[in-house]
């Protein structure tokens, strides 16, 4: 169960936006957040350091305002350093159960010759689940929060039946009962694969249907063929999908923008918000 999550939160106006999707994940069991901005101390003095990290602890009490206001349990953290570095030693420290990261969705392509957000770098290499929601995602709907609230009321897992994919499954399951809707067991299979392979998945696919029944809940199973992003893709758009749930093996940045990485392209592609289970 999700019940702490670390907010990077950046200096732009889309915090605001941030945190009031934040305020929603409520309904999926979170209780505490910790907020957390990371000063550049690169070439500065200690009393400037100090100055800068009192200034912005005031400004992220601030935007985390919403969050007290709604009842959740908030604490603020300004550390000093790599943001990268920084935010994942105070998820490992803090023992969180999530990092909620906003992104502005850079194409495969700009990851690769910009090195990908800090977003995404924490989401490929975090070890523990990342919850990943788009600006302009965010900017499109009237309520923000409205889809933390929904995210699991028709959520998408992409499985290949592999370790990564089945914590993912898990880690849904784990999501209170009540703010779970049926969910789509999606298993993509290459074009022109064999009766034996189709059997095969429709086994596999049939246990997972059975565990999400023992839990008190309903799961539809998908086979898909061809490319797993774009089928994954398609099955989004196609059953009006709340919220995806999958697994990564943690390819490295540079790896997944050369072969592509599924769990990365449907973060920069989906019409939703994507957790993102290592």
């Amino acid at each position: 169960m999700i019940r702490t999550v670390l907010v990077p939160a950046e200096t732009s106006a889309d915090c605001a936006l941030v945190m009031r999707f934040v305020v929603g994940l409520r309904r999926l069991g979170v209780v505490r957040v910790i907020v957390a901005h990371v000063v550049d101390a690169s070439g500065l003095e200690g009393p400037v350091i100090a100055a800068q990290v009192d200034a912005e602890r005031e400004r992220m009490a601030a935007c985390a305002r919403p969050l007290r206001e709604a009842g959740l349990d908030v604490e603020v953290r300004i550390p000093a350093g790599d943001p990268e570095r920084e935010l994942l030693a105070l998820a490992t420290e803090a023992h969180v159960d999530a990092i909620v990261v906003g992104t502005s969705g850079r194409s495969t392509r700009d990851a690769f010759f910009a090195g990908g957000s800090v977003a995404e770098r924490i989401a490929v290499r975090s070890t523990v689940p990342v919850l990943v929601v788009r600006h302009d995602l965010l900017r499109s709907v009237s309520e923000p929060a409205a889809l933390a609230t929904r995210f699991a009321s028709r959520p998408l897992v992409p499985t290949d039946f592999s370790a990564p994919a089945q914590r993912a499954f898990d880690t849904l399951l784990g999501f209170p009962t009540d703010a779970v809707g049926v969910i789509r067991l999606l298993h993509v299979l290459p074009v022109g694969a064999a009766g034996q392979d189709e059997t095969g998945t429709e086994f596999q696919l049939r246990n997972m249907v059975a565990t999400a029944k023992q839990r008190g809940l309903s799961a539809q199973a998908v086979v898909g063929h061809g490319a797993p992003e774009r089928a994954a893709l398609a099955e989004i758009d196609e059953s009006r999908v709340t919220g995806v749930v999958i697994g990564t093996r943690g390819r490295s940045m540079l790896k997944g923008a050369l072969v592509g990485s599924v769990s990365m392209t449907l973060a920069r592609q989906a019409s939703c918000p994507v957790l993102i289970v290592p």
